[in-house]
This record gives C-alpha cells, structure tokens and sequence, in this order.
C-alpha cells in the first residue's frame, strides 16, 4: 500500500496557515506528500523547499481569476494535485488541518484493511474546530461539516468538489458524480482555521483570493468571532493538540472567554434546532439518514469526549 500527501497553498504566511505543521502531522503516513503551491507574494514556497523533507513534491500553479465563483478555485488546485498523487490512498490537509500524532496507527490500519476493498472509496474523520483560542471548540451538528471525507482512493474517479470540502467519484471518469462511499475511522480531524491574532483574521476575511467572491461584506475583525456564532456554540476544550503545534499553542497571547460580555447570548431559530440537533446526536447517535457528503458504510464509532471538546 502507498499513501500520497496532499496540501494545497496560496499566501499561507501572509494569512498566517500552520501549512509546515499540517504537512509534518501526515508525513509519518505518507510515502510522498504533494504540494500545490500558487504563485505568492509571502514566501510561501521557499518556505515550503526549506522544510528539506525529501518527501515533498512541489507544483507550482497559477490560480486564475476566471474560476467562479472564487471559493471553487480551491477545488480546482486540489484536484490538480489530486491527479499527480501515486498513492492508493490521498490524505488530503488544507492548510489549517492536521492529525494528532495518537490517531495515526489508527489510520494506518484502516486503509490497510480497505486498500483493496472497491466498495470503501473514502476515510471519514471528525472535525475538532477551533474558535478563537487552543482552549475553546465548536462541536454542533450540523455546524462547519462535522464529518469530512479526507482519505480518499484517487484513482476511481475522485475529484474535489464546490470548496474541495467535500469530493465526488464520477465512476469510470463519467460525466455524472455522486457521493462517495466512506468508513467512519473513529479518528478526529483538528481545524485551526479561526484561531488568528485579530488583524490577520481580519485581513485573510477581506483578502484571501478564495473568499473573495465579491459578496459586499464588511471585513471581519476578531470581534465577530463573538456575535458570528452564539456563546452556546462554544465548549471549553481540555485535551491535547498535536505535537507539531506546540510551538504555536505556546507562542499564541489572545484568548477568548465564554464570560466575555460581546458574545451574542440569543441564538436564532436555525441555531437553537442545530442545538437541539447536537442533543440528539449525543444521546442518540449520529442517524444514517442526516445529510451528509458521502455515502456512509456501517455507522459512526462512538468516542468518549467527556470534557476535551463539551
């Protein structure tokens, strides 16, 4: 079995991406890992050729301004990777996701167990989405796509899809796509996207070229992070992080607070049915039939979060 790496980069030190940790917290699984870096403005690629990781295979790209909406352009880089990738399996990482170095045994065995099995074409993990700090996560159903295919099977037709959130098998290369098949690995997915100090927050919100869709939106700042979702959103979190991000965890000065008087305590219709949502789903279990971008095989496997992430 090979595996292949994949991570796809744009002015990732201008908006201030873990992209050296994300990559490094996949390598150990990795036989090659690729990297599709746009032209940039930052550094971005010398600083990718000075990790010296003799694993790493560089493409360098354009992204054009003639993708739209902008958020596709995501996809479109991602599957330009995709397709270069050898591996029988893909881990794809954007930027600002990596995998904690306990949940990597895990995932060795599971796409050795399913390498050769055509009726498994992805690997499901969980979202852990940080918000604001390394203290405090956002673990509602069905909010930010709680359950993300990212190990995928390239060579049956696999291609990023919409904002490469997600991705289609377009069976024998057809014209039509659906959903693919997918195993749930038990096995979480850490998300840093919204952990930024204020003024690169606000600067990857009005200036990353795939959020630039020309929505007419004033920036955001550090202090939307209080009123774009409600306080009963956010849990404290208690577990550990990644190995890689220790340095970043340590280095980090702000923080949130869930005593802050600029949250927004009211939550709106739709958010107080996505709690009622998440109760359900823990009491419960997560039901087959929710709305989901794959086709789920078996069921979800059950963790014991207790009190790392609410």
């Amino acid at each position: 079995m090979q595996v292949s790496g994949l991570s796809i980069l744009k002015n990732a030190i201008r908006f201030d991406y873990p992209f050296q940790e994300s990559i490094r917290s996949a390598l150990p699984l990795c036989d090659e890992f690729v990297v599709v870096v746009g032209r940039s403005e930052d550094g971005t690629l010398e600083a990718v050729r000075t990790m010296n990781e003799p694993k790493l295979r560089i493409v360098e790209t354009e992204w054009s301004d003639k993708v739209q909406p902008r958020r596709h352009v995501v996809a479109q880089q991602t599957n330009i990777g995709l397709h270069m990738c050898r591996g029988d399996w893909v881990v794809y990482l954007q930027a600002n996701e990596m995998l904690h170095e306990s949940s990597l045994p895990a995932l060795e065995q599971t796409m050795q167990r399913y390498a050769d099995d055509r009726g498994v074409e992805a690997l499901v993990l969980e979202f852990l989405d940080f918000w604001g700090d390394y203290g405090h996560v956002v673990p509602v159903y069905p909010h930010r796509f709680k359950y993300v295919p990212r190990i995928v099977k390239p060579y049956v037709g696999t291609y990023a899809i919409r904002d490469a959130m997600g991705v289609a098998v377009f069976d024998g290369f057809s014209r039509k796509g659906r959903y693919p098949r997918a195993v749930d690995t038990g096995q979480d997915l850490f998300r840093y996207g919204n952990v930024r100090n204020g003024e690169v927050f606000a600067d990857k919100q009005q200036n990353a070229s795939h959020l630039s869709d020309g929505r007419g939106n004033e920036p955001l700042g550090k202090n939307d992070l209080y009123t774009i979702i409600p306080r009963s959103f956010v849990a404290p979190y208690q577990g550990s992080h990644p190995a890689v991000m220790a340095g970043r965890v340590a280095r980090f000065g702000e923080s949130i607070s869930l005593e802050d008087p600029r949250w927004r305590l009211q939550p709106t219709w739709r958010e107080r049915r996505c709690l009622a949502e998440t109760w359900f789903y823990r009491r419960f279990g997560v039901p087959q039939l929710r709305r989901k971008r794959y086709r789920l095989i078996g069921g979800y496997q059950k963790k014991a979060r207790g009190s790392r992430a609410g």
